[in-house]
């Protein structure tokens, strides 16, 4: 399959820093398709008057309702509707859609993506009612929490210009989200990201409280909430408990508005890590004292040639 910088510069004429940008939303659209549990597409225009799918992703939190790729697609009628008013108007369209092979009718959310003020893109969110999951307490603030990401990617803020960290080996949605306001308390933890604050021992409810005040290492938040950029840290948290955080802020009227926590517990992972580690210090020191022996026999086998 071809990489969506390649179809990008196929089929468009966006500068570097067009792409650039395009490629960190990509790298980035996996949690967003996690929150809102839900197929996302990216649209771009073309010179033939027609727009191309220069990008994928399906949901680790739901079902996909593509069974097959749409990369390097023409969208159909009924999207392009949908995908052009989002484009000329630079707002967050919200339509239905057909698509072949799908008898139900597809919901759609057409975002403009947006590069120093001006829609290069557009990203859709499609979906299927009927088969997508039913709405719940969970399923509310991951949509609220998508709904920050949909308003910044509009708005030109999303995806941030640069990387903190390698977004790649960060917290996954399914590991567990801390949503906090705008003072960095806590306003949703879901159910994964409560039991890892079980697990180093806070039993407290965190709704409505900070996470020092929990007696959470907050340092990633804070450094995300000063520094107005993603944050990724891995710290140790209660009796030898290895967390991996990562924290995302939300910007609104050019302020921080909120963030999202991501949070992972390493600590098997960490102690793979050590245990390999110290038997490959264990091989490298059986190593060097077998070459010493060897050489030792060396020596008195030349001390034996030269005397015979």
């Amino acid at each position: 399959m071809a990489k969506l910088t390649e179809l990008v510069r196929e089929h468009t004429d966006l500068d570097r820093e067009q792409v650039s940008h395009l490629s960190r939303l990509a790298s980035e659209w996996g949690m967003l398709s996690d929150l809102c549990f839900s197929d996302l597409l990216l649209y771009v225009p073309t010179s033939v008057g027609k727009w191309a799918v220069v990008g994928q992703v399906r949901p680790a939190t739901s079902q996909t309702i593509y069974q097959t790729d749409w990369v390097g697609s023409w969208a159909n009628e009924s999207e392009t509707k949908s995908i052009d008013e989002a484009y000329n108007t630079g707002a967050v369209v919200e339509g239905e859609i057909t698509v072949e092979g799908i008898k139900e009718e597809t919901r759609i959310i057409a975002i403009p993506v947006v590069h120093n003020g001006k829609p290069i893109a557009v990203l859709t969110r499609e979906w299927i009612e009927k088969t997508g999951r039913r709405p719940g307490e969970l399923e509310r603030a991951y949509g609220e929490v998508f709904g920050n990401f949909v308003r910044m990617i509009a708005d030109g803020t999303f995806p941030f210009p640069q990387r903190a960290g390698d977004s790649s080996s960060a917290p996954r949605v399914g590991d567990g989200v801390m949503w906090l306001d705008g003072n960095a308390q806590v306003q949703y933890v879901s159910p994964n990201a409560n039991s890892a604050l079980h697990r180093v021992g806070i039993q407290a409810s965190a709704i409505g409280m900070r996470l020092a005040e929990l007696g959470f290492h907050d340092g990633p938040v804070r450094q995300a909430f000063e520094r107005q950029v993603p944050v990724i840290e891995e710290f140790e948290q209660g009796d030898g408990v290895t967390l991996l955080c990562r924290c995302v802020p939300f910007f609104a009227d050019g302020a921080v508005s909120g963030a999202v926590l991501l949070l992972r517990d390493v600590t098997e992972l960490r102690k793979r890590d050590r245990l390999l580690l110290s038997k490959d210090a264990t091989i490298r020191e059986i190593h060097h004292r077998v070459k010493n022996n060897l050489q030792t026999i060396s020596s008195l086998l030349r001390l034996q040639a030269r005397r015979l």
